[in-house]
């Protein structure tokens, strides 16, 4: 590239960049949608125009019958049956709803895949005071200039009204998960032909960007502080990981370390980031895979392309339920290829659509992505992942579990899908129930920690 080009292009992320800090923060008049025509998120509160898509009430905050306090949250909507059946026959008359991901599924395996439509029930939920401090945000909120990182935001959704695909990414960073959570799950990597890799763990996760009565404009600590020690397999039994994410990375980056046995001491772990292949998915993921996509957004430019109404794994109560019985050596669901599909829910929902595009000059596996962000928790549900060539290389689907005891929505069985391999990977299968809870302080996420933890 010429020097006079580079110059045009840094002066034209500049500009992106800087239009879409100033116009991270909205009007009085603009933020009181979020008393009508929007959600307290920023989700369209009407239902769609033949109603297959229906108004948000409030969600569901209250727990169905049969659930048990500490136990699996039960499925609401058991007693439902699949409205309809796409499969590799006519997904083509659905073509519209469907991501590029979905189509290569059933065109990959077209004996096998298909997906089971459900009525959609617009479940998510969040205290009230997420909703307050979203209210407020929407008033406040901005991008750093570079748009690494988010200020004058804190306690909800920064951009309930987003300006560009950036907010939209960030609203998905610090979406509404709990104040914390622990989880005792189990992952497995499903080959082809049908030999599985088993692993698993135990992780805290607390999230400082929402804490309750603890509102504060000017916060500049962490979005995510994850620590997490393996259990299997054998190999990677007692390795520990900490990662520690700021939510201004143009001050600070992300900060990790590692504890490996056989080294036996805790070490600085800068590459556990962006496109570094994931050791304990065999390499089927990189590490910004996680979370459906995690960590610094600097590589990417993000182009928002607007919504659509896309089928997703939704209200997934019924599946995630099913999947704990890997706890006990059952993998019966995780079928060559993917997850059994009688299994699955899906239902039709609104999505953002931000297509994220490697900048010039910076690396990574990925050339191209595109994110579906569910309009009503702000969550990514669906990725597609391009390689160098353009070609679709792998897919990647999230299930929600409908913690409505909460409320929220929890990303579990996170599932990714490798087109040139044919192998999957399901992290996070939780064999214990989830719990979500206020978390832990500050000086649990620490090396000391790793070092402790790492050899009890």
């Amino acid at each position: 590239m010429t020097i006079k080009k580079t110059i045009l292009a840094l002066s034209v992320t500049a500009m992106t960049l800087g239009a879409g800090s100033a116009l991270a923060k909205v009007s009085a008049e603009e933020a009181a949608k979020l008393r009508n025509e929007l959600t307290p998120v920023g989700a369209e509160r009407a239902g769609n125009a033949d109603g297959s898509i229906p108004e948000w009430t409030g969600g569901m905050t209250a727990a169905p019958k049969g659930h048990k306090a500490g136990g699996f949250r039960v499925d609401p909507f058991a007693d439902e049956k699949p409205l309809f059946t796409i499969t590799a026959s006519n997904y083509q008359d659905y073509s519209d709803q469907l991501t590029d991901g979905q189509k290569m599924m059933f065109t990959k395996y077209p004996d096998t895949f298909q997906m089971n439509i459900y009525q959609t029930h617009r479940t998510a939920a969040a205290p009230q005071w997420v909703y307050d401090n979203t209210a407020e945000n929407a008033l406040t909120g901005e991008l750093t200039p570079d748009g690494n990182g988010i200020m004058k935001s804190h306690g909800g959704y920064p951009f309930p009204i987003p300006q560009n695909g950036l907010e939209v990414i960030w609203n998905h960073h610090v979406r509404w998960r709990g104040e914390g959570i622990h989880r005792i799950y189990s992952s497995v990597l499903t080959y082809p032909n049908g030999e599985r890799i088993v692993g698993g763990g135990e992780g805290w996760e607390t999230y400082r960007t929402h804490q309750k009565d603890n509102y504060d404009p000017d916060y500049n600590g962490t979005v995510l502080e994850f620590l997490n020690i393996y259990t299997a397999p054998v190999r990677r039994k007692g390795e520990t990981l900490l990662v520690k994410d700021p939510i201004n990375q143009s001050e600070t980056p992300r900060q990790a370390w590692q504890y490996i046995p056989g080294q036996r001491r805790v070490r600085r772990a800068p590459t556990v980031a962006f496109d570094t292949p994931d050791a304990g998915t065999s390499g089927t993921t990189t590490y910004d895979d996680a979370f459906m996509y995690n960590g610094s957004p600097e590589r990417y430019d993000f182009k928002l392309a607007g919504k659509k109404e896309i089928y997703v794994p939704y209200n997934s109560n019924g599946l995630l339920n099913k999947l704990a019985k890997t706890k006990d050596g059952d993998y019966s669901l995780l079928t060559p290829n993917h997850i059994d599909p009688k299994a699955e829910r899906w239902e039709l929902h609104r999505v953002w659509v931000v297509e994220a595009t490697l900048k010039e000059g910076k690396r990574h596996v990925y050339d191209k992505r595109t994110f579906y962000v569910d309009e009503d928790t702000w969550m990514v549900v669906l990725a597609d992942a391009y390689d160098g060539r353009g070609e679709l290389w792998r897919s990647h689907m999230a299930h929600l579990l409908n913690a409505y005891d909460v409320p929220v929505q929890s990303m579990r069985a996170p599932t990714y899908h490798d087109f040139q391999t044919g192998v999957y990977y399901v992290s996070d299968i939780d064999v214990e129930p989830f719990e979500v809870y206020e978390g832990e302080g500050e000086g649990y996420f620490t090396p000391a920690q790793v070092r402790k933890i790492s050899r009890r």
